[in-house]
């Protein structure tokens, strides 16, 4: 929870503005709604074994984890694409268990925080 604070710390004010708190929870709300998917996308990927794909994905979900700050989520999704990118593909059943665990982890930092924003939302 602290990375997501931290990084929402880096986007707005102390005390946001009341534009601020809206953009902070859409995105927010938008990395939940679809980082589930996109996990569950990537585990599909990693078991057909095409490093194309799980590159391209990899990247795209670390990209998003890293905008919201879910940190170690985007580190494994970082570590998956360079695997890809120089043609291998992680082991699929270890690395969908840590990518389950860590993006539950990252889904309750965001939905934790972003309750805390929706009550600062006049």
């Amino acid at each position: 929870m602290a990375g997501v604070r931290a990084r929402l710390a880096d986007l707005v004010e102390a005390e946001p503005s009341p534009a601020e708190r809206a953009l902070v929870l859409r995105l927010l709300n938008s990395f939940a709604a679809k980082a589930p998917t996109a996990a569950d996308q990537l585990i599909g990927l990693l078991h057909d074994g095409d490093p194309g794909p799980v590159r391209d994905l990899a990247h795209s979900l670390k990209g998003s984890s890293a905008n919201i700050g879910a940190t170690a989520l985007a580190a494994l999704c970082a570590t998956v694409e360079d695997q890809a990118r120089a043609g291998a593909v992680a082991d699929a059943r270890a690395t969908a268990g840590r990518l389950r665990e860590l993006l539950a982890e990252s889904l309750h930092a965001v939905r934790t925080v972003a309750v805390e924003y929706e009550r600062l939302v006049p």
